[in-house]
């Protein structure tokens, strides 16, 4: 009898560990970055004021939207825009948002 309850504790830990395994190989592939940024026509600026705000990817999931580009009044008291960039971290690629300096 104790023998079979072994042998079932057995099993049901076999059972428990046997999808694990599937899943760890899985969370191993490594993280694509965004595709390459798209060629915007940045048109002309509303005002002297405005600074344009280049497009850039978002990831929406597993996968990556792009927002266009566009133009944003600068505050009063800037010297430039830092654009946005993509930096890799252990969990992937994360996108920074872009500042102003």
């Amino acid at each position: 009898m104790k023998t079979m309850i072994n042998q079932l504790k057995a099993l049901f830990i076999i059972g428990m560990l046997f999808p694990a395994l599937f899943t760890a190989c899985t969370a191993t592939a490594t993280t694509q970055g965004p595709p390459p940024t798209r060629v915007e026509v940045i048109p002309r600026a509303p005002s002297g004021r405005h600074v344009w705000i280049p497009g850039h990817y978002v990831r929406r999931g597993r996968n990556y939207a792009w927002v266009n580009g566009y133009y944003r009044v600068a505050p009063a008291r800037y010297s430039a825009w830092t654009p946005g960039q993509w930096r890799q971290t252990r969990r992937g690629p994360v996108w920074v948002e872009g500042h102003w300096r």
